[in-house]
């Protein structure tokens, strides 16, 4: 006999239970489907005899001491089977008694899937249906220079989020930041805490007075806006930019 290709089950004398001595070829990295009348060996064939022999070979791969802890399957009646890998197979009985229960977690392939797709997959925004993506400091730098050349290079602030921790207040981190060389924080853009139910203190801009927010909407920040640099992207060298860039990305 020939040797088995590469992509391509070869199975010869197949006699296990009602087959007759099947001679077939079944390619490999395909899907395919088995079908015929009750009682014409289609689990004969597929569970009896390529399951059966696919999961045989794989636990033989075992040491003497780990194949006595898994289930070994008796070698099906036929006279060859060459090019056959591991095999997975299941059932129609559901061994799990629960409605949430899938292919993917019966066979443990859904961690494996969230992997693939995690690695392979591109990642949408759910709000606007863009394609979400890592930035740099150089693919911020190549956005912003060209947003700002289309908007009459106004002047840019770089800046990054701080969460303020519940132990601490606002005026303590903005201490601490104070104190690492950070004193320009953005007005207005500091995130709120909504409280126990009331709503959230809202901080507006008019005739470039800002007013206070009621006493009784207060709540204390939960994030502040820290301005890392001020610059013209037009007038500033692009090694600073992508320092000041960077050094936000850090934080």
């Amino acid at each position: 006999m020939s040797e088995a290709p590469q992509d391509a089950i070869l199975v010869r004398g197949a006699r296990q239970n009602n087959l007759k001595s099947l001679d077939l070829d079944i390619p490999l990295n395909e899907l395919l489907v088995v079908t015929g009348v009750s009682g014409s060996g289609k689990s004969s064939l597929v569970f009896d005899t390529l399951y059966a022999e696919g999961q045989r070979r794989y636990v033989e791969t075992f040491s003497p001491y780990a194949r006595q802890f898994l289930d070994r399957m008796d070698k099906p009646q036929v006279d060859s089977i060459a090019g056959i890998p591991p095999a997975i197979a299941i059932d129609q009985t559901n061994p799990v008694r629960t409605s949430r229960s899938t292919v993917g977690t019966m066979t443990e392939l859904n961690d494996h899937l969230k992997l693939l797709y995690a690695r392979a997959a591109a990642l949408f925004c759910q709000r606007c249906a863009r394609v979400v993506r890592r930035d740099t400091a150089e693919s911020i730098y190549r956005d912003v220079s060209v947003r700002a050349r289309d908007a009459g290079d106004p002047r840019v602030l770089i800046s990054f989020p701080v969460p303020v921790p519940p132990s601490f207040s606002e005026a303590e981190v903005r201490a601490l930041l104070e104190r690492q060389g950070y004193t320009r924080f953005v007005a207005g853009a500091a995130a709120p805490s909504t409280g126990a139910g009331g709503p959230p203190a809202v901080a507006a801009r008019t005739a470039g007075r800002r007013k206070r927010p009621r006493a009784a909407a207060a709540a204390p920040a939960v994030r502040l806006e820290v301005v890392q640099d001020r610059l013209r992207i037009g007038g500033t060298e692009r090694s600073r930019v992508l320092e000041s860039l960077e050094a936000a990305l850090r934080v």
